[in-house]
């Protein structure tokens, strides 16, 4: 996210390096299926597309893993000039962080890196209630109305205390 603010349009972008783990390429960058993604599963589990996603857009949302966007000819552009590059510091500190560098060369000729050692949501970095909330509803949303997201909501942040499992297992049923 802190990228997106070196530069005005990606147009302005030459290409984007990335340096992470070893693994995370394994994992996310491994083979041409994950510059061009045609499903949701291989978009949602490749870097180059999620950074380009939020390089672009500067936020990712659930369709954006869908039609038209895996198409999207600008995106796909953006997606290409993305290159993924094995790191050794963040291979040796893999256990303790997910780091991962992020630079962006501008057609400028500029360089400008961004550095993030714990992604949102890791355990030193955890993400707010309020940010669980919202990114539970955007993914609940697709699957149950509005009330019972609401209701499940109640349930799963007194989880605690609920002494029927087939409370929550029923609240879950679409």
């Amino acid at each position: 996210m802190e990228a997106r603010a070196f530069f005005k349009s990606p147009d302005d972008v030459e290409e984007i390096n990335i340096h992470v783990s070893h693994s995370a390429i394994k994992i996310m960058a491994d083979g041409p299926d994950k510059w061009r993604p045609h499903t949701h599963e291989t978009a949602d589990h490749s870097i180059p597309y999620a950074a380009a996603l939020v390089l672009m857009y500067g936020k990712i949302e659930p369709e954006y893993y869908e039609d038209p966007y895996l198409h999207d000819p600008r995106l796909l552009d953006l997606v290409s000039r993305i290159k993924c590059f094995p790191s050794e510091e963040a291979d040796k500190m893999e256990r303790e962080f997910n780091l991962c560098e992020l630079e962006v060369v501008l057609k400028s000729g500029a360089r400008k890196t961004a550095r993030v050692e714990y992604h949102r949501g890791h355990f030193k970095n955890p993400m707010t209630d309020a940010e669980m909330e919202d990114k539970f509803r955007l993914m609940a949303q697709k699957h149950l109305p509005a009330g019972r997201v609401d209701k499940l909501l109640q349930l799963l942040w007194k989880i605690e205390s609920e002494t029927q499992v087939s409370n929550l297992i029923a609240a879950t049923r679409v």
